[in-house]
């Protein structure tokens, strides 16, 4: 399939003609693909789908897993890479392994693994005095049972190592303990899962550039979660908010870990939570690629004038950039969500998207596609990214956009959008 033509004019004279693999060709790396070929470079794609969105977008594209290794390695040999880069949790541990093995810039083997194994995240944090929920790493549900004791739930429970609230469940009772480790143990790679202590507070993630070992944050949001027991994202709110002291424990938090972890460069993605009974920031995960559902490619820069997609790629090339925000708008991803059925017609995302203030608007089913229950972060059918001058326009804005999307079903018209929870 031939790549179609992209204007690289705007490209940087010391990008030009450099070779950039990409693990990861799905929705939320197509933005990277295309800036990437903007700036000059000469694109490798993989994916393990042949059918991945980003392979019309490439130069070149490869159907590899993102976990095989090996096969990664021979392809960035034989494209002779400068360098590699992966927006994808699943790619990190090669992406890592290519860098190592080829003398290329990019993460540790030791930080990749910290970043993509949740008990290793969480020893290392407990040895750096980061706050974090109790934890207790169990391979069975025998083993869970005899971890908690009935006094100590509710707890959540999770894969070690997965991604978008897969496998994810808060547990109350004794009696579902059991079946929701089974789905935890099934979700997980390794056939591990951990339970850990139910927090309660307030939510949010922080977006941070990391250069030199130093950490720019760009922005912390605070959430809107699903109801219990599901634990995946509704809606973030940018900026947070939070009071002075909680804002200074944000920005200490992304600078304890880049300097704890050994992130020198890249980006830092991390989830936290602020106690409803301690004045604490609790560290809940982090990742080394930023927030999906392109906050990080599209709204991080309305927001804050900070071409981020740019500043990873230069970084993954081993190149500096500059790391400044010009200005700090009001912003939210909030994710449309549908009854079940099986769509027929998607109405008025083109009227939604002319709205002033609409940087993305997105149903992603299209006709004869079923939508389901809703259970975890891969399954949200839709999601809008807004920016606006403070958090009351945000809110009106988004309010816009509900009403003017509709879907038809086989068997019902005019479905609206689900109502959300209050914030």
């Amino acid at each position: 399939m031939r790549s179609p033509a992209v204007d690289r004019r705007s490209g940087a004279p010391e990008l030009a003609g450099r070779r950039l693999l990409i693990l990861g060709g799905g929705l939320w790396q197509v933005d990277y693909v295309r800036r990437a070929r903007q700036l000059g470079l000469e694109t490798w794609v993989t994916d393990w789908s042949p059918n991945a969105m980003a392979r019309g977008e490439a130069d070149h594209f490869e159907p590899i897993d993102l976990k095989d290794r090996d096969a990664t390695l021979a392809l960035a040999r034989r494209a002779r890479i400068d360098g590699v880069f992966t927006a994808a949790d699943i790619g990190v541990p090669t992406a890592a392994h290519v860098a190592a093995t080829l003398g290329l810039p990019g993460h540790s083997l030791e930080l990749a693994a910290f970043a993509t194994d949740k008990f290793r995240m969480r020893e290392r944090s407990r040895e750096l005095g980061i706050a974090c929920p109790w934890y207790r790493l169990v391979r069975s549900a025998d083993e869970a049972r005899a971890a908690v004791a009935h006094d100590m739930l509710p707890v959540i429970v999770k894969p070690v190592d997965n991604c978008s609230s897969r496998g994810v469940r808060w547990v109350d009772c004794a009696g579902d303990l059991t079946p929701a480790i089974d789905a935890a143990l099934a979700a997980s790679l390794s056939g591990r899962a951990l339970v850990e202590q139910f927090l309660v507070g307030t939510e949010g993630s922080i977006e941070a550039i990391v250069q030199d070992g130093r950490a720019v944050v760009l922005g912390a949001c605070d959430k809107t979660k699903s109801p219990l027991p599901d634990r995946y994202d509704l809606e973030l709110r940018y900026p947070g908010s939070y009071e002075p002291r909680i804002e200074r424990q944000i920005d200490e938090l992304a600078q304890r870990i880049a300097g704890g972890f050994g992130v020198r460069d890249g980006i830092l993605h991390i989830e936290f939570l602020v106690s409803r009974d301690t004045p604490a920031v609790f560290l809940i995960e982090f990742a080394i690629r930023g927030c999906g559902s392109k906050v990080v490619t599209r709204l991080m820069p309305v927001l804050t004038g900070v071409d981020v997609t740019e500043i990873v790629i230069r970084q993954a090339l081993g190149l500096r950039a500059r790391v400044e925000p010009e200005r700090a708008r009001h912003g939210a991803l909030h994710f449309l969500l549908f009854p079940p059925g099986r769509v027929a017609a998607v109405r008025g995302v083109a009227e939604a998207l002319a709205l002033p203030g609409v940087i993305e608007a997105c149903v992603e089913p299209r006709p004869g596609d079923r939508i389901d229950a809703v259970h975890d972060g891969r399954s949200r059918p839709g999601h809008v990214l807004v920016w606006g001058r403070d958090r009351a326009e945000v809110q009106r804005l988004i309010g816009d956009v509900r009403r003017r999307i509709r879907l038809d079903y086989e068997e019902a018209t005019d479905v609206a959008p689900i109502e959300l929870p209050s914030a």
